[in-house]
């Protein structure tokens, strides 16, 4: 499921509380994945794939995209990139 990244109820149960996470790739083992995914550390996170450390500012790991979830029925979502271009809705 997609949502725009102005959208804060979840299109599932209507929830009024989502919550974003970037996605993060991760570009040593090609891993993508919501930052959730990876295991939060001190001075940054571990890959789930391949259990390297990825240090704040760390070169092989870059933001993508970003990613919803609903903590009410924990659908996740896609949330779509702005591109400026108007609402045509």
């Amino acid at each position: 499921m997609q949502i725009r990244a102005d959208q804060s109820h979840c299109p599932q149960c209507k929830a009024a509380r989502l919550e974003f996470f970037p996605i993060l790739h991760h570009m040593v083992c090609a891993f993508v994945g919501p930052s959730y995914d990876f295991i939060e550390q001190t001075a940054g996170y571990t890959c789930p794939k391949c259990q390297r450390e990825i240090l704040s500012g760390d070169e092989t790991c870059e933001i993508v995209g970003a990613s919803a979830r609903c903590p009410t029925c924990f659908e996740e979502m896609v949330v779509l990139p702005t591109t400026g271009a108007p609402d045509r809705s």
